[in-house]
């Protein structure tokens, strides 16, 4: 069954900045409260988490646009397959307004923990845009 999650949250930093760490797909580890690790090597990204879980992201940027899109092509860290997230940013004043959406599958079976993981998503993507906004202005 595929589902949606969309959140927007500000980032408390101008766009620019905010887009710098964003664009290269490099610095997850750095503003992403789940990532442990992030490397990227072409348009390949591999994550892991504190509890060793590994994601394998196939990413792609519109830096014309500011919008960065990803998949995740493997991972075992949610009950959820064919994972396609994307972050659009942009200007508010001084800041920066993040939309990030998630497009999934999940189950049947695992149906009844979708409100959790929309919950966890939503909280994990609103402590991302604080962490983004001290890593950009850093």
């Amino acid at each position: 069954m595929k589902k949606r999650i969309e959140t927007v949250n500000q980032v408390n930093a101008p766009l620019a900045k905010v887009w710098a760490k964003v664009e290269p797909g490099t610095h997850m580890d750095k503003w992403m409260p789940i990532i442990e690790t992030c490397s990227v090597e072409g348009n390949k990204r591999v994550c892991t988490t504190p509890e060793g879980a590994t994601l394998y992201e196939t990413i792609q940027a519109d830096a014309e646009n500011k919008v960065f899109k990803y998949s995740i092509d493997k991972q075992d860290f949610m009950p959820i397959s064919d994972i396609e997230g994307t972050i659009t940013l942009r200007e508010n004043g001084d800041n920066t307004t993040m939309h990030w959406d998630v497009d999934f599958e999940i189950s049947e079976e695992n149906e009844p923990a979708f409100p959790e993981i929309k919950k966890n998503i939503e909280g994990i993507y609103q402590m991302a845009a604080v962490s983004l906004a001290e890593f950009a202005n850093a």
